[in-house]
């Protein structure tokens, strides 16, 4: 939003002389629009360097909209991952922090290291599951909620492990905006708000 802000004032983006368009594969209006606007600026600024990354994008076809673009494969490293699937327990969003405790009770009685990341729809079922993980008491656990109206000190906390371990709270912008260190379990709630446009109301609105 930042950077198409900028070309209100600055269509040329003068004050740049490289630009980096990140996990270009989530295809949100301000990326598609983006993506566009550049690839016609980069036609009267061939001086300008843009890099557009992503782990899944169709790298022919973009390379492609932007003239013949190189294409650069970095390699990433496999590891094993193993699955477990639990049934959904009551119906709606309510009992959703006593489902993620009995998870990472499970997780807790098998193995104690590493920390664990949770995946949540929003704020408050996060402050909800915060609440309901605290009561149980784990030992040597810290419970770090991460949601966009925490102060900058407590974000900073998620990114600076302790002794302790450490389950983190957060919605699915830690799946791709962020990372998360030394995670080795993963709960995911199956649930996320997704921002879609309503074409009869003529708004945007959050759907589970």
């Amino acid at each position: 939003g930042i950077l198409l802000a900028e070309t209100q004032g600055d269509r040329t983006l003068s004050a740049y002389d490289t630009l980096v368009i990140d996990e270009a594969h989530e295809r949100s209006l301000n990326v598609d629009f983006l993506l566009g606007y550049l690839q016609r600026l980069l036609q009267r600024r061939p001086d300008l360097k843009l890099i557009v990354t992503s782990a899944t994008l169709d790298t022919a076809r973009f390379a492609q909209h932007f003239g013949g673009a190189p294409v650069i494969e970095v390699e990433g490293r496999g590891h094993p991952v193993e699955l477990r699937w639990r049934p959904p327990q009551g119906r709606g969003e309510a009992n959703l922090p006593e489902q993620v405790a009995a998870a990472l009770d499970e997780i807790t009685h098998e193995d104690g290291r590493g920390d664990v990341l949770v995946f949540l729809p929003g704020e408050r079922e996060i402050r909800d599951t915060h609440l309901a993980l605290e009561r149980r008491r784990y030992r040597h656990t810290e419970i770090l909620p991460l949601y966009a109206r925490l102060s900058a000190a407590e974000q900073d906390r998620v990114f600076h492990p302790g002794p302790a371990r450490r389950v983190v709270l957060a919605t699915n912008v830690a799946e791709t905006s962020l990372t998360v260190p030394r995670i080795r379990y993963v709960i995911d709630s199956g649930s996320a708000r997704v921002k879609r446009y309503s074409a009869r109301s003529q708004i945007e609105r959050l759907y589970i």
